[in-house]
């Protein structure tokens, strides 16, 4: 038994008619994108793509951090009464942020205080006994066994008084972590207490975090681990300020590889009078590993088109547009990691008005 397939008139009619206008539409937007046989010769001026020694660089990601960050404790034991700062608030060396009701350790510093005066001046009497039991002894008007009491109290009595001093010390203490104060120069990121709380003496008051300079923090894939040095350049952007780049020089370089992720942590010093950059903040890192030789082409001959860099090249006569990927760029030059050669001419007059395919004078 055989079977046909058949296709109805009508069907195959429209389907000729779809093909048609496809073709159509391609041939059209060729056409938009070349210059017309009738269009006139452009008068340009080419240049030599030169060669530029650019910075070879390790595209990475990485987190700034504080250069110097504080959880600070109580390191005491009481209520709060203040609290002074407020989080983001900035602060000086020395700066009180909190105190605690140390009414209780003020007593014992008090008690701890009058033990020590009393220990030392059981210590001085001693003192002039035990010199009056020495002629004593000397004219035998004692027996040994009272010296040798005498002489053990003179040795142990000075060793009580240091030991109430130390104790009055640390009471005293005690008393003066009832404030606490910034250690460095920064801004205040966390605020953990508040006013009638009780804190004991590993309960976190605040945090600090100094601002100038920060650290970039990086990850380096243990193949490249051999480019980093110290002092290297590091250029990055942070997503608060698109299209400006931060920059910062290398100077912490782990000795050991994370074996979780298999890459070196380093650390860069960034700059940041202005306060514009904050811990926490995500970076996109240009790491410079070394340098290189790549064509360049002045910064006039590139037009932006569909979101593309873009030049013209003269080749047999005409004009060739060309998609390049751009490099570093030094001064009005700019490097062309893929699109151009070395021996290329490039159109360095302005290039939006040009087509591509047209005749060139």
């Amino acid at each position: 038994m055989k079977m046909k397939f058949g296709v109805s008139r009508p069907l195959l009619a429209a389907g000729l008619l779809a093909l048609a206008g496809l073709s159509s539409c391609k041939h059209e937007v060729a056409e938009a994108r070349e210059a017309p046989s009738t269009a006139p010769a452009a008068n340009v001026r080419t240049a030599p793509a030169a060669a530029l020694a650019v910075p070879r660089t390790l595209r990475l990601t990485g987190t700034l951090r504080g250069n110097r960050e504080a959880d600070l404790a109580a390191n005491a034991s009481g209520r709060v009464l203040s609290v002074a700062v407020e989080r983001g608030q900035q602060v000086k060396p020395g700066q009180v942020l909190a105190t605690l009701d140390v009414r209780a350790a003020s007593l014992s510093a008090n008690e701890a205080r009058a033990q020590a005066d009393s220990a030392r001046a059981q210590e001085e009497q001693a003192r002039d006994e035990c010199s009056r039991y020495e002629k004593l002894m000397q004219r035998g008007a004692i027996s040994d066994l009272e010296y040798q009491q005498k002489v053990t109290q003179c040795k142990t009595l000075p060793l009580s008084a240091q030991a109430a001093s130390a104790r009055a010390a640390l009471a005293a203490q005690n008393v003066g972590d009832g404030v606490i104060r910034a250690p460095f120069a920064g801004i205040v990121a966390e605020r953990f207490v508040e006013v009638g709380q009780y804190v004991r003496q590993d309960s976190k008051i605040a945090t600090v975090v100094s601002l100038d300079p920060l650290r970039l923090e990086l990850g380096v894939p243990e193949a490249d681990v051999s480019k980093v040095s110290e002092g290297a350049d590091v250029s990055f952007g942070v997503s608060a300020y698109p299209g400006r780049r931060f920059t910062g020089k290398i100077r912490f370089i782990s000795g050991v590889v994370r074996s979780s992720t298999r890459d070196l942590v380093v650390e860069a010093l960034v700059p940041n009078p202005e306060r514009q950059l904050l811990p926490g903040m995500f970076a996109d890192i240009e790491l410079t590993v070394g340098s290189q030789t790549l064509p360049s082409v002045p910064r006039t001959s590139l037009v932006t088109r569909d979101e593309q860099s873009r030049l013209f090249v003269v080749a047999g006569g005409r004009l060739e547009e060309r998609v390049v990927a751009l490099g570093p760029s030094l001064g009005e030059r700019v490097a062309v990691l893929r699109g151009v050669s070395a021996e290329d001419a490039v159109v360095v007059s302005d290039p939006s008005q040009l087509l591509n395919g047209q005749r060139v004078e």
